[in-house]
C-alpha cells in the first residue's frame, strides 16, 4: 500500500492570505511534457482543506468535497486516479482548486474557523509510467498560483462564484500564468494514506416539484429534504449579473422561506454570471440540507428543465429494504433512509443544515445497528 514514503510531492499553498471568511480559493497549476511511449498515468491528490484537481482543461475524478472530513494533523486520505487517456504526447497542464472545507473554514458550535489550519494547501502528484522508468511531477515550488472564479467558500455559509474573475484556460497548457505567483512550500506531517471506502459522490439529482414566487423572490420545491446543492442554467444574463439561492428545509404559513433550523449558517450560494451565453453553476466547496432554494436576481423566468437539486454523500451499496399496506409507515422508512444519506457526508453527522453538522459519537451509536441494515456501511464507517 503506497505510503507517504513512496510520495515526493510537497503541500503547497498561496503566499498570499486565503484562509479568511471572504478569502478566494488558490488555484495551482503547473505545465509539463509528456514523452513518447507512456504506458500509464496516475495522478494522486489531497489537500488541507478541499481539493478540486483539473488535468489539460477538465475536472478529474467524479468525488466532490475531497478529501473529505478527518483528523487532518493526523492522517490524510490521498485519492487516486487513472488518467493515461487524458494525457497526449507534448505539452500539458495539471492543476487544482483548494478550498477551505472542514480543516479552515468555521466550524461547531462556538462558530471558530482554523481548527486545524490557518491556511488552505493542496497536495498533488502525477506519476507517469514509461515501462523503464517513471517521471514524477510532484507539487512544489515550481508550481505557480493565482486565484480566479471561487471566491468566498465555507461548509455553513456557502460558496460564491464569480464568473468575471474566471482566467480562461488556466488548467491548460497554452495559459499564461506569468502574472500568478510560486507556490509556497506548506510543512504539513500527518500521515498521507490511501481510503478504504470511495470517497464523496453527486449520487442522485431531483427535478423541482413545483416553481412558486413570494414577492421577487423564486421558491422551487424539490419535495424532499436533502443534502447537497442546486445545479443552475441561465442564458441571457448581463455581464455582472448576480443570482442568489439560499437553502432552507422549511417554508413559512406565508410561502416564504423559513431559514430559522439554520441557526447562524447562511446556506447561501451567489453566482456572478459573465455574460448571456448558457451556462451552469454548481458550487464546489459547499453543501446544503434543504428542500426549499429561494433565488433572486434571475435574468428570466426559470425553466424547470434548467435546475436540479444535486444529492451528495459517500456512495453506499442499499442493503435493507421495507414495504407495507401502510403509506404513512413506508413513508418514515423513507425518511430515515434519506436522513442516513444526508447525514452520511464523510464522517456520519447529526445534522445537514445548520451551523453544527459534527460527527457525535453517540449519534452513530444509537444509528449504526440501522445503518448496516439499510446499507453496507462498513467500510464507510470502519473509516471513520
Amino acid at each position: 500500500m503506497p505510503t507517504r514514503d513512496n510520495w515526493v510531492a510537497q503541500f503547497i499553498t498561496s503566499p498570499t492570505p486565503a484562509g479568511g471568511p471572504e478569502d478566494p480559493a488558490i488555484y495551482l497549476r503547473h505545465a509539463f511534457d509528456v514523452e513518447p511511449g507512456l504506458l500509464k498515468a496516475t495522478l494522486h491528490t489531497t489537500a488541507v482543506g478541499l481539493i478540486e484537481p483539473h488535468l489539460n482543461g477538465a475536472v478529474v475524478g467524479e468525488e466532490v468535497l475531497a478529501p473529505g472530513w478527518t483528523s487532518y494533523a493526523h492522517r490524510l486520505l490521498v485519492s487516486s486516479h487513472d488518467v493515461t487517456e487524458r494525457l497526449h504526447q507534448g505539452r500539458n497542464a495539471v492543476g487544482a482548486i483548494v478550498g477551505q472545507g472542514w480543516a479552515v473554514g468555521r466550524l461547531g458550535w462556538d462558530s471558530r474557523a482554523h481548527v486545524w489550519s490557518d491556511q488552505p494547501a493542496g497536495w498533488m502528484q502525477l506519476d507517469l509510467d514509461y515501462g523503464d522508468h517513471v517521471k514524477t511531477i510532484a507539487s512544489g515550488p515550481d508550481f505557480t498560483v493565482g486565484t480566479g472564479g471561487v471566491l468566498r467558500n465555507g461548509i455553513y455559509d456557502g460558496e460564491t462564484f464569480d464568473a468575471t474573475l474566471e482566467p480562461a484556460g488556466w488548467d491548460q497548457a497554452g495559459f499564461d500564468d506569468s502574472a500568478w505567483l510560486p507556490a509556497q512550500s506548506f510543512e504539513w506531517d500527518a500521515e498521507l494514506q490511501t481510503p478504504t471506502t470511495p470517497g464523496i459522490t453527486r449520487t442522485d439529482e431531483l427535478p423541482p416539484v413545483s416553481i412558486t414566487h413570494h414577492g421577487e423572490q423564486t421558491i422551487v420545491d424539490f419535495g424532499q429534504i436533502l443534502t447537497g446543492w442546486v445545479r443552475l442554467t441561465v442564458t441571457g444574463a448581463e455581464p455582472g449579473t448576480a443570482i442568489t439561492l439560499r437553502h432552507a428545509e422549511l417554508l413559512h404559513a406565508d410561502g416564504s422561506l423559513d431559514v430559522r433550523t439554520l441557526r447562524s449558517a447562511q446556506a447561501t450560494d451567489r453566482w456572478i454570471l459573465a455574460g448571456p451565453e448558457r451556462t451552469t453553476f454548481e458550487p464546489r466547496f459547499t453543501f446544503h440540507g434543504f428542500r426549499y432554494v429561494q433565488i433572486s436576481g434571475l435574468p428570466a423566468d426559470l425553466d424547470r428543465a434548467d435546475i436540479r437539486a444535486i444529492v451528495v454523500h459517500s456512495p453506499m451499496a442499499r442493503t435493507g429494504w421495507f414495504t407495507s399496506s401502510n403509506e404513512l409507515l413506508n413513508r418514515l422508512h423513507e425518511n430515515a433512509i434519506w436522513s442516513m444519506r444526508g447525514n452520511f457526508v464523510g464522517v456520519p453527522t447529526d445534522c445537514p443544515q445548520r451551523d453544527e453538522r459534527l460527527g457525535w459519537t453517540g449519534d452513530i451509536n444509537a444509528f449504526s445497528p440501522t445503518a448496516v441494515l439499510l446499507h453496507d456501511a462498513e467500510s464507510f464507517l470502519r473509516s471513520c
